[in-house]
């Protein structure tokens, strides 16, 4: 029985080739686009879960509002996670990680610039799942002066030489003993190091107010941590309370009363890499959002495959009832009927799935360089996948074949073969609400690709408050040492050069730079520090950037005393309540002791411009004089790049033996945006997928109505009707369903589009035209669609339309 349902299902298959092809390809495409998603989104949601206590591991973060500004932090104190573990007994454990920038690591004449090093605690191992290669977990990293060495760092120099033993010179901390190998730190791992350091090997911070380590604890099991958390208060009050005390003169209670406060949170270790974006972030963590973006999308675009597929599928069985009615006369009982449909159906349905397991494997290259991952095809061709992708074509085909199963099986056969079932798309009102369904996606898809497009140009195109073309940065120059001043004088006489600075920190780039807490010199103690970001320039950094005054002027080599000087921002300004702020003094509140804290006078004011992303307000910024300078800005004059590159070089290996590292400014900075510019894409290529996904169901049920009304078609034509009036009847049905879901997506469109735009500081507005021009588009592709049918229809000879009557 089964094997004769297969033959007439193919043979009916066979017998409408076209019509099936665009089904099984419709189908196909929105399979493929669903199952590239969900890996994507599957991989996500995986980050810090393959950690074998993950659920019992937390993150301690530090948050709080001082002087009106607001502080959260991915880190503690250092002291933070022995406290926990001394006084709570729910902690079984804790852990610290912390990072001290790049490393230049050699080992005789191999030298790298490392960034990927970090200090950890002597139980790091054992704490998260990272396995061990080589060594004893509970030992690599007891001793000061220990390093372990990921896989591939570990064969990057040593080769197939056994590390353990041997010794890395790694910066101005010493030589470091090799004592373990281990595997490379997961993909979805929320941090990625390729040196764990023993923390004994640093010095941290012993002062709770004073900069610490990301901390990390271990819950005993069955612990809540709501328990835990309402426990912070106390702690707070007993370490960090005095320490208040110490530093700003003033009770924790009067410090609290201003309004002011200070706690720590509890952050879960899976929730870190999609809710997570704190200040010191071990790496750029991505956004919840775009996970129910991009799941939304894979429902939507599987929902319009869907729909299509159903659509299809009604349609043309609406032409079969005269087959239902004969076969019911021969015999046939309503079962029979309901299962030969049903068959027909998941075959089709499983057509779809070969052909998008086929287009899965043409695209995964390409989605990998959108998607910035690293997918292979285990990551699909696998039985879970696979399983998913069977039961997904199962229902997808039980659903589309139920129309032509329960509702034609059911007909009467004397009914049937008088002609009584009529089937287009005026009767269709089940058509009519699907292909607007589609359309409403479709739509709200455009006007979200739209709104993307936007906010990524305002982002390149805004003033930024410096100049960011012509910009070539210099990595670690610090390493230079002494020299670097000299270096600097040698590339400004350059003529491809215009002008050179030396800084702690440059716009869009690994941050080198610090916080502060500053008083105005006359505020007495009932005023609360202002938090404030602070780094080190020189007296050619506002040139070299391209950064205005707005008032004063700038630091120089001829004022001695700009040592205790600063230059602010104007958001400074606005902090400290100032109308002239040029010889006004500030000063630091140290570490509680009167000669800790420090004066300076502000010499100039510069122009507000974004050192951070655009995620975020401008924040206060405090520029000193001189100091540490991590990095060389060159503006350049020429347009002989490689040549002057190959100068650069060679004067910098004359001046070091380290290894020469630059990017340029504009890279950096559109490179903070790229998770932004990877949705922009991904966002317009689904938006395209579904927007040709529905066209070819369009295509496939103007094709269907057509020749629904063949006849009338003919008959019109001999009462004189013209092409054109012909081409407007048939199409206007299929327009107004388009302008319905116009309607319906604008509103829809704009709301998710406002919350994505939420997460910037600076955005756009969303324009009226847009959703204008998402509707023209949406309208000329679908009268695009539906006039090739109805034209060529209208074009058919009548006396070959009506020459069976």
């Amino acid at each position: 029985m089964i094997s004769s349902y297969l033959k007439i299902a193919l043979r009916s298959l066979w017998n409408k080739k076209a019509f099936a092809s665009i089904n099984i390809l419709g189908l196909a495409i929105g399979l493929a686009t669903c199952m590239l998603i969900l890996l994507f989104v599957q991989h996500e949601l995986s980050y810090d879960r393959f950690n074998k206590h993950a659920d019992r591991i937390f993150r301690v973060t530090l948050h709080g509002r001082i002087g009106g500004n607001d502080i959260n932090i991915a880190g503690a104190s250092a002291p933070a996670g022995p406290a926990f573990m001394r006084d709570y007994p729910g902690v079984e454990a804790y852990t610290r990680l912390n990072t001290n920038g790049t490393f230049l690591v050699k080992k005789e004449e191999k030298r790298f610039l490392e960034e990927r090093v970090i200090f950890a605690d002597s139980n790091f191992f054992n704490f998260f799942s990272i396995p061990l290669l080589k060594g004893d977990a509970n030992s690599v990293l007891r001793e000061p002066q220990t390093v372990v060495l990921t896989q591939s760092t570990a064969l990057k120099y040593f080769g197939k030489e056994d590390p353990i033993g041997k010794s890395l010179s790694m910066g101005n901390i010493g030589l470091f003993r090799v004592t373990g190998v281990c595997e490379d730190v997961p993909s979805n791992s929320h941090f990625h190091y390729d040196f764990f350091g023993s923390m004994k090997s640093i010095k941290l911070g012993e002062k709770w107010l004073s900069s610490g380590a990301h901390t990390y604890v271990l819950l005993r099991n069955g612990y809540p941590v709501e328990k835990l958390e309402a426990q912070m208060p106390q702690l707070v009050r007993k370490y960090i309370g005095p320490e208040i005390q110490e530093f700003l003169g003033m009770s924790y209670d009067e410090y609290l009363r201003k309004g002011d406060r200070f706690g720590f949170g509890l952050q879960p270790l899976t929730d870190i890499h999609l809710t997570s974006n704190l200040e010191n972030e071990l790496e750029g963590n991505s956004n919840i959002k775009y996970i129910y973006i991009f799941t939304a999308i894979a429902a939507f675009i599987l929902l319009i495959a869907c729909i299509n597929f159903m659509n299809l599928s009604t349609a043309g069985s609406a032409g079969r009832a005269k087959e239902v009615g004969v076969r019911k006369v021969m015999g046939s009982v309503r079962q029979q009927l309901m299962a030969q449909f049903l068959i027909e159906s998941i075959l089709v349905t499983l057509f779809a799935l070969l052909t998008a397991f086929g287009l899965v494997v043409l695209l995964l290259p390409g989605f990998n360089d959108l998607a910035g991952k690293q997918f292979d095809l285990q990551s699909i061709l696998n039985v879970r996948m696979i399983a998913y992708a069977l039961a997904g074509c199962l229902v997808v085909g039980l659903l589309a074949g139920s129309y032509p199963a329960f509702f034609l099986s059911a007909f009467r056969p004397v009914a049937v073969l008088k002609g009584s079932i009529q089937a287009g798309i005026k009767s269709g009102w089940l058509r009519n609400t699907l292909v607007t369904v589609q359309f409403v996606v479709s739509i709200a898809m455009i006007i979200g690709t739209m709104v993307v497009y936007q906010q990524l140009r305002f982002i390149q195109n805004k003033n930024v408050g410096f100049d960011k073309e012509q910009v070539l940065i210099l990595h670690d120059t610090h390493l230079l040492g002494d020299k670097a001043k000299t270096f600097k004088e040698t590339l400004g006489n350059l003529s491809a050069v215009s002008s050179v600075t030396l800084a702690g920190y440059i716009p869009a780039g690994a941050s080198n730079s610090g916080t502060d807490g500053f008083l105005p010199e006359s505020a007495d103690n009932s005023i609360t520090p202002y938090r404030f970001t602070t780094y080190q320039v020189d007296e050619d950094y506002l040139k070299t950037l391209g950064i205005g005054l707005v008032a004063g002027r700038n630091f120089s080599k001829t004022f001695g005393g700009d040592s205790a000087s600063v230059l602010i921002n104007e958001a400074a300004v606005k902090q400290f309540g100032w109308k002239n702020p040029i010889g006004k003094r500030l000063r630091t509140i140290g570490n509680g002791t009167p000669e800790s804290k420090k004066f300076y006078t502000v010499v100039g004011v510069t122009k507000d411009f974004h050192f951070r992303s655009m995620h975020e307000r401008i924040a206060p910024l405090v520029m000193f004089y001189g100091g540490d300078q991590y990095q060389m800005a060159l503006r350049i004059k020429t347009n002989d790049i490689p040549g002057l590159l190959k100068t650069l070089e060679k004067s910098w290996k004359a001046t070091s033996d380290n290894p020469f590292s630059y990017s340029f400014l504009n890279e950096r900075f559109n490179k903070m945006y790229e998770s932004e510019q990877r949705v922009g894409k991904l966002f317009g290529i689904f938006a395209g997928l579904a927007v040709v996904i529905a066209c070819l169901g369009l295509f496939g049920l103007a094709a269907f109505t057509t020749i629904q009304r063949t006849k009338e078609i003919g008959v019109r034509k001999v009462l004189g009707a013209s092409v054109l009036s012909i081409v407007s009847l048939l199409s206007k049905d299929f327009i107004k369903l388009v302008g319905i879901a116009i309607v319906i997506a604008s509103p829809l469109a704009w709301y998710g589009m406002n919350q994505w735009l939420s997460d910037f500081a600076y955005k756009v507005s969303i324009e009226w035209w847009v959703f204008l021009l998402a509707g023209v588009i949406a309208v000329g592709v679908a009268l695009l669609t539906v006039s090739f049918q109805s034209i060529k229809a209208a074009l058919v000879n009548p006396v070959k339309s009506l020459r069976s009557e």
